[in-house]
């Protein structure tokens, strides 16, 4: 790191939060200052039943401890979740939601992607059982249909476990949230427009009213920000 830092780089990576939560301090603050900005880390759910069903590896006090170090040393945390799982989905749903508030209590800073949960075609899939839930298409021209191709871009997943009203609450809440914290990835935003979005969502966030954002819906299709989530996919 010593040797990265003298050419002044600002660099963004991916990391484990079981893995990163176990580098000493002197090390997190080594790669601060070899000019890391930014640290993806697949955080996935909120729960710890979650995140044994998928075999993840790791659990919810981990990605706590990285929000809070994160913090500490000046790097923006990027935690992505998958949400719905088929289990429960609407457990999952209220438990990654609330996982999410605390994180942000954690650290403001951080950023969030949201994801609905998206299975693979594949047997013994990590994220959870799906015997008999879903059935997947058999043909190259059926995958390439635009059920299929919002299935693959997670657009819509038409997924039988996960009810309406849960799919536009996790919907609902990734609108206020990204309009409470604009993502810092956007430089080309003026700070008026970020500045506005914080203020037209604090209300919502504060008082957990996330149904119906129609007014920031409406400001989004003026405020053209990046969308981290999309461009990851």
């Amino acid at each position: 790191m010593d040797r990265i830092a003298p050419l002044k780089l600002r660099w963004w990576c991916e990391a484990r939060v079981d893995i990163m939560s176990r580098y000493s301090n002197d090390t997190l603050q080594a790669i601060r200052r070899a000019g890391c900005a930014m640290i993806f880390f697949g955080a996935e759910s909120g729960s710890n039943w979650v995140l044994q069903e998928m075999q993840k590896g790791i659990t919810v006090e981990e990605t706590e401890i990285m929000a809070r170090r994160t913090r500490e040393v000046g790097i923006i945390p990027e935690f992505s979740f998958v949400i719905g799982n088929p289990s429960d989905a609407e457990r999952d749903t209220a438990e990654t939601l609330r996982f999410i508030r605390k994180l942000k209590r954690i650290n403001p800073a951080s950023e969030i992607i949201m994801q609905h949960y998206t299975p693979t075609p594949q047997r013994g899939s990590m994220y959870g059982n799906l015997d008999g839930k879903i059935a997947f298409p058999d043909s190259p021209a059926e995958w390439a249909s635009k059920e299929w191709l919002d299935f693959t871009l997670r657009i819509d997943t038409h997924a039988s476990w996960l009810k309406p009203r849960t799919k536009k609450l996790i919907d609902n809440f990734e609108m206020v949230v990204a309009s409470r914290w604009p993502t810092v990835q956007d430089i080309r935003a003026p700070r008026w427009s970020r500045a506005f979005l914080k203020v037209l969502s604090a209300w919502r966030y504060a008082l957990r009213i996330y149904a119906f954002p129609f007014e920031l819906q409406l400001a989004h299709r003026f405020i053209d920000l990046r969308k981290p989530k999309r461009e990851s996919l």
